[in-house]
């Protein structure tokens, strides 16, 4: 079976559980990390409590001014790879029906009678 007829198998986003994405087990996150959402955490409350007084456009700005150094601190910390990934489990599932479920073992089938 070639990969086009493969790919026509597979739902888009099903993939298996696990993987090695990010370099640790710790779901702590780094600093750098920490300090941008703090940034983005705080833009976002200053801008909250401007619009709840008045609106103070000013402190609105100052809002959006730290919420735009969050975003930034975001791209340059690389936040995305702070993403824990688990160790796959492979747990028994309970019997039923659903098109998801008949897709799944369709593929689990045509997996094993491809490498068997």
């Amino acid at each position: 079976m070639n990969d086009r007829t493969r790919a026509r198998y597979f739902i888009r986003g099903y993939q298996a559980e696990g993987g090695a994405w990010a370099p640790t087990n710790s779901h702590r996150g780094r600093f750098g990390s920490w300090v941008a959402v703090a940034f983005l955490f705080v833009g976002f409350t200053v801008g909250g409590v401007s619009l709840a007084t008045g609106p103070a456009w000013w402190l609105l700005a100052v809002g959006g001014g730290l919420m735009l150094v969050g975003a930034v601190l975001c791209v340059i910390t690389d936040i995305f790879t702070d993403v824990v990934l688990d160790d796959p489990r492979h747990e028994s599932e309970e019997p039923h029906s659903t098109p998801l479920h008949r897709i799944k073992q369709y593929d689990q089938e045509v997996s094993s009678s491809d490498h068997g």
